[in-house]
């Protein structure tokens, strides 16, 4: 059995498309994982910050009701 070249190139056509995509889609999944993990980064530091000032504001309201008893 004869296989000629467009023959050839059209059975690999397929294969090759799909190889290609599956590339692009490992690529942007590993761009997608980086972007959540800085994120993560992102909201873990703000969820601290929250975490201060809540007992800043927990502290300050503690020292005006002992300077409102104390009147």
């Amino acid at each position: 059995m004869e296989v000629d070249i467009t023959t050839l190139i059209s059975l690999l056509a397929a294969p090759l498309a799909a190889g290609a995509a599956y590339g692009g889609v490992k690529v942007g999944m590993n761009g997608m994982r980086r972007s959540v993990m800085q994120i993560e980064k992102i909201v873990n530091r703000l969820d601290d910050k929250v975490d201060t000032h809540s007992e800043r504001i927990a502290s300050l309201e503690a020292e005006t009701s002992n300077l409102k008893d104390h009147r």
